[in-house]
Order: structure tokens, then sequence, then C-alpha cells
């Protein structure tokens, strides 16, 4: 090869590169690497019936079906098989302490009701999920009791989990986060009801932690805090799908809040975003596509929002670097491949705005903004921030902030509140 030709070819491979990079810096999250599709109830391995009425609600029986559900539970662990509870005349519900479950199902018939009674809200939580093929399963209903009781307890609460899915249920009145899952491979929640009101402080909707592979889909989530969240406590969150859920009065779909291990493949899609809750409450942070850390030792990468539907909202696009302070040594976050693809916001809340904020000039946020339409564009502490636009009327500004053009396919979503 000549030397002219060797120069040719060394051009020619640097433009390539720079094109390749320059196109991997935009791409979409996937999620979730499993083929999910709406689950199935297990096989039955027992049914208990109920012994006593919702009407005893505010006031438990002393004596009540702990250790009846707790021997079936354990009857029937590793099987995946399920613990059926079943109205019995007149009678339908069960008051409980805290249960657990190892590898079986736990199945709440239709108009039946499981009420966590008054001395589980001083636990780490009312129903504790682990093991293999797991699940909890409706469609009836999870009370936590939480306009009664005060506590840390979270409701539904999953570990090191293996194939996990909560199908078809409605758990409500959390004192603490509704649903948290944190470490384990496989996690679904299918036509999952979340009531539990935005004035709960720190109740959660559903908190994915430290799991790899999980899909939200077609649920609807009213909660304190935030409606959806990807956190990192135990260790790294990756290939999670959040689809076709409507949230109310909530914080937001979130990364965060997380201060070490890395993020990566999160697609959220098809989501509708309420600031109020269904009581016509406005969340007291009432955020939409949220993105939040300190500056701490993290990282974010491959994050996608696509076709995101946000009405009465005031924090519409956040990324955040600076939202707390680290409870560790620190560090410095990174975040890059965030990418908001199709957005819609109306009746946005007075004072309502946009932040991407980076930590410093040597670690910005890198993020594309296409096909977003928001109906108030104001920003608040933009700052260090490198963000393609394209068909974009959101665009940042501050020290730091750069802006470019790009291109990506799609579209503002059409959304029918």
């Amino acid at each position: 090869m000549t030397a002219i030709n060797a120069i040719r070819c060394h051009a020619l491979t640097a433009t390539l590169l720079i094109f390749s990079a320059s196109a991997g810096a935009q791409t979409l999250a996937t999620g979730d690497s499993r083929t999910v599709t709406e689950p199935t109830y297990p096989g039955v391995c027992t049914t208990i019936p109920a012994k006593f009425t919702s009407s005893q609600r505010a006031s438990p029986p002393s004596t009540d079906d702990t250790t009846r559900l707790q021997n079936a539970l354990d009857s029937c662990a590793g099987t995946g098989k399920s613990v059926v509870l079943a109205a019995s005349g007149s009678n339908n519900a069960f008051y409980s302490n805290s249960l657990n479950v190892n590898g079986a199902a736990l199945v709440i018939n239709s108009g039946v009701t499981l009420y966590g009674n008054n001395s589980y809200a001083s636990n780490a939580q009312f129903i504790l999920f682990n093991g293999s093929n797991a699940s909890l399963m409706g469609p009836g209903v999870v009370d936590g009791r939480g306009d009664i009781l005060s506590g840390s307890a979270r409701l539904v609460q999953a570990k090191n989990i293996t194939n996990f899915t909560v199908y078809n249920v409605t758990i409500k009145e959390s004192v603490f986060p509704n649903l948290y899952v944190e470490g384990g491979n496989g996690f679904t929640a299918w036509k999952l009801t979340i009531r539990t009101p935005s004035t709960r402080t720190n109740a959660d909707g559903i908190d994915i932690d430290s799991l790899t592979n999980a899909t939200v889909a077609n649920s609807s989530i009213e909660a304190g805090d935030d409606g959806i969240a990807v956190k990192t406590n135990s260790g790294d969150a990756s290939n999670i799908t959040v689809r076709n859920s409507q949230l109310y009065g909530t914080h937001g779909l979130s990364i965060g809040s997380i201060y070490k291990n890395t993020v990566s493949n999160i697609l959220f899609k098809n989501n509708y975003v309420y600031g109020a809750d269904l009581s016509g409450t406005t969340s007291a942070n009432a955020n939409a596509i949220n993105i939040k850390t300190g500056p701490c030792a993290l990282t974010v990468s491959k994050v996608s929002y696509v076709n995101t539907c946000i009405t009465g909202a005031k924090h519409l696009v956040i990324m955040d670097t600076n939202y707390h302070a680290c409870p560790v040594s620190g560090g410095t976050p990174s975040l890059s491949n965030i990418v908001v693809n199709g957005a819609y916001a109306t009746s946005s809340v007075s004072g309502a705005y946009t932040r991407i904020a980076g930590r410093n000039a040597s670690f910005p946020v890198n993020a594309y903004l296409a096909h977003v339409n928001l109906d108030a564009t104001a920003q608040s502490g933009d700052q260090y921030a490198n963000v393609g636009l394209d068909s974009s009327n959101d665009v940042p500004s501050g020290t730091g902030v750069t802006t470019s053009n790009f291109t990506m396919s799609g579209a503002v979503p059409s959304c029918t509140f």
C-alpha cells in the first residue's frame, strides 16, 4: 500500500469510527431481554376459606389468620403452585401479620381482601416473596391499612428472586413503598393496580432495585412518591421495560435516587403521567420524566423515554446529578445516551420547568430530545450538558450547556387524557 493510500484508508477508518460513535450515542434502549406475555394462573396447591369480613377493617380480630396462612404457604413452598384465598359465604376477608412466600403463589380471589393487622407495620414488610417462580395474583386486594397505621413496612417485598410475577391484583394503602423488588433475574408486573394517595410520604409505587430483566406492563399506579423507580442499592440494574401504564399523583417515571453501581438499558414506552392523584390532589413533587442522583459514583446509560403523555405536572423533564448529597464518600455521576423520543405535556401547573444538570464540565449529561412538545418550556438550573435536538420545543440553556441537531424517527405522541 502506498503512503497516500494508507493515509486515505486511515482517514476513511477515522470517519467511520466517528460516525459509529455518533450513531451509538443515540441508541434507543431495548429493555427486558425476555419475551413477556400476559401471565397465567399456576396450579392450585391449597385453598383457604375466609373467616372474617371487611367490616372489621378498622379493628381487626386479635386472633387472626397469620398461622394458618403461613402454614399453608410453607406446605406449598418451592412448588410454584398457589395458595388461594377464597370467600366463604359472607366472609370475604383475611387479617394477618407478616408473611413469607418462598417459591409459591399467593392468589386472592375476586371480592376477597387480605389485610395487614395492627402489628405488621413495625416489621420490614407485610408480605415477603423469594425463591423461584413465586407470584402474587388477584383479582382480589392486598390492603396495608396505611390510612390507619403508621410505620416503615413495605407492603409487598421480593428479594433475590427468579421469575417473580405480580398479576391482576390490587395493592393499596401502603404505609411505605407498595411493591419493592430487589435482587435477582426476571420480574413481571402485569395489570397491577396500586391505590395509595399522593399524600402518603415515601409510598413509592414500584421500586425495581438491583435487578435484571423486568417488565411492568398495562398497570395503573397511584402512589405517594415515585410511581416507578429504578434503583441500584445492592447491585446493577439492567434490561427493564415499563410500558402502557398510567401514573397518578406520583413523583414520576424515575431513575433514582441512587448513588452507586450502574443503570443500563431501561425503556419507558407509551406511558401516561398525571400530576394529580385520582382524588384530584396534585403531587407535592409532580415529576414526569425523572432521573435523579447526587454527586455520587454512579453510571446511568442507555435510558429511553418513548411516547410519554404528561398532564398536570410541574417537573416535566428532569436529569439532575445534583439532586441530593451522597450518603457515601461521593464520586462523579455519569449520565449518557439518555433519549426522550416523543413527549407531550399539557395543563402543566404554574411554574413548570425542565432541568438538565450535569455535575461539571468533565462529566456533562449527554441527552437527546426528539419530537418533544411541552406546554411549558421554562428551564431551571440547566448546566453542563450536551443535548441533541430534533423537533423539540424544549431547548436547554445554561452554563456549560451545548445543543446540536440530530435526526431520529418518531413523532410527538397523540395523547388522550
